[in-house]
């Protein structure tokens, strides 16, 4: 990461650890089989209290509740805590879960607990850091935000709501329990996925992994342009001699800053110099050093007139709009208004007792042309039908599900209407032969649900092999109530505007993701038509898993392996 980072040739790596460690005991918790009730097996949802496991007549108990229960427990006995969780929902729903046990078990230690995590305000994040490093908070549901840079004292427990995305994280947020000398816990909680179920089964398999390479896209447009503003303030910028430290990109992404207004030439210098000419007095302030995107969205409190979040742009219809359940802090809000000439939502505090999901899908468009993929061995990576391209990622909502808790029954369904929203990112992908379509068809399997499919086993199996986040990727997911065409191809992309590189690096490794997806589904004993969350249902498709056919996808993927062979 260094040599991406900084243009060098060379480095020196320094990897012994010297920091003193004490003793930690390591837990893999997979949540407990019981016999199966009633379950819907054409839709999956991460608020399901349940998670259909591969034997077809139990289910687990769900992951998130155990981290809820865990966390609560761990304060009651005084333990100082922290809950790492994936996503910021993930988070509220631990802390919500948690303080209902607290409520009927302790209810004096409500207030040891809280969420940490991305979009609260400054201010907020301050106050959560300074308490739980004071021992006045006890228990934190945090997601990465929390995983290294910030000093939160001694801690005794991590607990780990599901597989993190790299090794790396997982040690550097277990590093956060037993310090100074003093004995830790940590306990990985497993969801019902391929990836968590894979390490449940093969424990050597984690403990023995050694840790990922980093990778950044050093040519990200967005990112390179922010951090070109802030260097031109502190010094003026020469082509000439910032070249080998930018790449070749640096003049045209200079005259893009000339353009909006930000850096100036200095025309009677030869050497090309650019200054710095923008509007903001400190232009690093306005740079987010938590996410690519500038533009967001405030919630704010009604009654109260104070900044609850900011939401990055990408983000913000999917949590806010008209009539949207909104959590924080363990509270529930209700979406009353939502301004979009100023970005700004509107809610009140509210019982509730159902929560929203949006409807919503998302268009892929590949652009013409490939991206500069890495440099690789013809003779390790034999030549391939697999493509990285220059993506348009486009996601349209068009309403939401008032969705009953605990029964997770659909109230009812609303309209919505909202401004569509589009950026630029990466994609992987490879195309589907026309005679592997035909003989799909011939088994009378449904050809969309198969690649539907495919895309969600291929996705799960990406983290054992590059280091990322299933945050940071999506599958490409069709639209169930869509009767247009759709591309007869696997792919997935970057999710964050002007992509993160993973896909790049994914290009050459693709036909490998593929045949380890294969395994998975041929492995998992589920006889059900649209699988299980052991094999091709995900609690992040952005389709709630409807359009889903494992037996398709397992001849789709077949089919492109003999043809890549």
């Amino acid at each position: 990461m260094s040599q991406e980072l900084a243009n060098l040739s060379k480095v020196e790596l320094f990897q012994k650890d010297g920091s003193p460690s004490a003793r930690k005991l390591f837990i893999l918790w997979n949540p407990a089989l019981r016999p199966k009730a009633i379950f819907n097996k054409a839709r999956f949802s991460m608020d399901n209290d349940e998670l259909a496991d591969e034997s077809i007549n139990f289910v687990r108990s769900s992951p998130i509740v155990d981290v809820s229960r865990l966390l609560a427990e761990m304060v009651q006995h005084g333990l100082r805590c922290i809950a790492f969780c994936k996503s910021r929902k993930l988070c509220e729903l631990v802390l919500s879960y948690a303080r209902e046990i607290l409520h009927e078990t302790a209810p004096h230690l409500l207030d040891s607990i809280c969420a940490y995590r991305g979009g609260y305000i400054a201010e907020e994040r301050r106050k959560i850091e300074s308490a739980l490093f004071s021992g006045k908070i006890y228990g934190v549901a945090a997601t990465n935000a929390l995983e290294l840079g910030i000093d939160v004292g001694e801690i005794d427990v991590t607990l780990h709501l599901g597989f993190p995305g790299s090794i790396a994280s997982l040690w550097q947020q277990a590093g956060r329990g037993g310090r100074r000398d003093r004995p830790s816990l940590a306990i990985y909680v497993a969801f019902g996925g391929p990836l968590d179920q894979y390490f449940m089964k093969n424990p050597r398999k984690l403990f023995e992994r050694p840790i990922e390479c980093c990778h950044i896209d050093t040519q990200n447009k967005q990112v390179l342009e922010q951090h070109l503003v802030c260097a031109a303030h502190e010094h003026p910028l020469s082509v000439q001699y910032d070249e080998e430290y930018f790449g070749a990109c640096l003049e045209s992404v200079l005259n893009s800053l000339k353009d909006r207004g930000y850096l100036c030439p200095d025309l009677s210098d030869s050497s090309r110099i650019w200054n710095y000419i923008g509007p903001e007095k400190l232009p690093s302030q306005a740079v987010n050093i938590r996410a690519i995107e500038t533009v967001r969205y405030s919630v704010i409190d009604q009654k109260k007139n104070e900044v609850l979040e900011e939401i990055e742009e990408s983000k913000a219809f999917f949590q806010v709009y008209e009539g949207a359940v909104y959590l924080r802090q363990g509270k529930t809000y209700l979406v009353e208004k939502l301004d979009l000439s100023s970005k700004t939502a509107f809610c009140k505090e509210a019982d509730l007792k159902y929560y929203t999901k949006t409807r919503d899908y998302t268009d892929i468009h590949v652009i013409g042309g490939n991206i500069a993929y890495p440099v690789i061995d013809s003779i390790m990576f034999p030549k391939t039908n697999v493509r990285a391209n220059v993506c348009q990622v486009t996601t349209t909502w068009f309403g939401f599900y008032r969705i009953r808790k605990g029964s997770n029954q659909i109230i009812d369904a609303v309209d919505l209407a909202l401004p569509q929203y589009s950026y630029k990112s990466q994609a992987v992908w490879v195309p589907v032969p026309q005679s592997i379509k035909e003989a799909v068809a011939k088994q009378n399997y449904d050809f969309r649900g198969g690649l539907h499919a495919a895309s969600h086993a291929v996705l799960h199996v990406v983290p054992l092999h590059i280091m990322c986040n299933l945050s940071d990727l999506a599958p490409e997911c069709p639209n169930p109530h869509d009767s247009r065409y759709y591309p007869e191809r696997i792919l997935i992309y970057d999710q964050h505007p002007g992509g993160s590189g993973i896909s790049v690096q994914a290009q050459p490794h693709f036909t490998k993701f593929l045949a380890a997806a294969l395994e998975v589904l041929t492995c998992c004993r589920c006889s059900a038509e649209v699988g299980c969350p052991n094999c091709i249902q995900s609690f992040a498709c952005h389709e709630y898993n409807e359009v889903l056919h494992k037996d398709a996808a397992i001849m789709i993927i077949k089919g492109i392996l003999d043809a890549e062979n």
